[in-house]
């Protein structure tokens, strides 16, 4: 059984890693870095450098100087945390939300053809399995 779930969880990984690959980025504004950002921001809200460097598995100046373009587009802005004056806050501006939905709506655009491929049962195949990866994030509170 623990092969079983081991073996599912590499398929998930790896088919999930290959339709990304199908996505076209020419003509999208954002660098998919930027745009896991920013869907992080909207799905936990705001967050620290540090905790989106922790997230994301990527080094603080890294996520700095992603934060520091997205600031510029005014896609993000910052404030003081809080509960730390040496800290800073990131969220999404109103333009970040929009530039998300629209980079969103865009990605399934790219994928929209493959997905009329498939016939109505594997549709809802496919719908019914999104919906339990889903309650499993939510469940287990797995980094988004």
């Amino acid at each position: 059984m623990e092969d079983d779930l081991n073996q599912l969880g590499e398929d998930l990984v790896t088919t999930s890693a290959r339709i990304v690959r199908w996505v076209k980025t020419d003509g999208l504004t954002l660098s998919l870095a930027s745009a896991r950002i920013l869907a992080r921001l909207f799905d936990n809200g705001p967050s620290r450098i540090s905790d989106l460097a922790t997230q994301e598995r990527s080094s603080q100046p890294t996520i700095t100087n992603h934060v520091k373009r997205l600031e510029a587009a005014e896609l993000v802005k910052r404030s003081a945390d809080p509960t730390d004056a040496r800290a800073w806050m990131i969220e999404l501006t109103e333009l970040g939300h929009a530039e998300l939905a629209q980079m969103r709506a865009s990605l399934g655009a790219n994928v929209q053809p493959h997905l009329a491929k498939l016939n109505q049962r594997d549709l809802k195949a496919l719908r019914q399995g999104i919906e339990v990866m889903r309650r499993l994030m939510t469940a287990d509170r797995l980094p988004q």
